[in-house]
């Protein structure tokens, strides 16, 4: 939802590609996947995933009503742990924008899931949230 930052992006498009993830939905505002950063952070990931663009959460989950999907958003006070969840397919991982992360509209949705993690830092890098939670997935 809403990432801004380019390098993260092009991470993530190179971490989904590693864990067998193909397809990845950004909501808007969004950085440009096609930005020479993205790309070369991706190291050309990018150009091996399925990709979609819209204009918020709500316009997703209702073109993709049909599909019966399972929401999981990655919150930090969330009601389930990473360690201790697990991913009923088909599902959507729903990660934030860098600076905010996900409003809280988003407990709402599905069954939210948080990252365990020490008390000197409040969250991790969006990149790296998603590496984890995607091969917690993968496995």
């Amino acid at each position: 939802v809403n990432p801004s930052d380019m390098g993260n992006l092009g991470t993530i498009c190179r971490t989904m590609l590693a864990f067998d993830f193909k397809n990845l939905v950004l909501t808007k505002p969004a950085v440009d996947i096609f930005d020479p950063k993205v790309i070369r952070s991706s190291m050309g990931a990018v150009f091996h995933l399925n990709f979609e663009y819209f204009e918020s959460f709500e316009k997703y989950s209702e073109e993709k009503e049909n599909l019966n999907r399972n929401y999981y958003p990655l919150m930090v006070n969330a009601t389930n742990t990473l360690d201790k969840i697990v991913f009923k397919k088909p599902y959507t991982l729903i990660f934030g924008n860098e600076g905010k992360g996900l409003d809280e509209k988003f407990y709402g949705v599905g069954e939210s899931v948080s990252i365990p993690q020490g008390s000197e830092v409040d969250s991790l890098n969006l990149s790296v949230a998603v590496g984890i939670v995607l091969y917690k997935a993968f496995h």
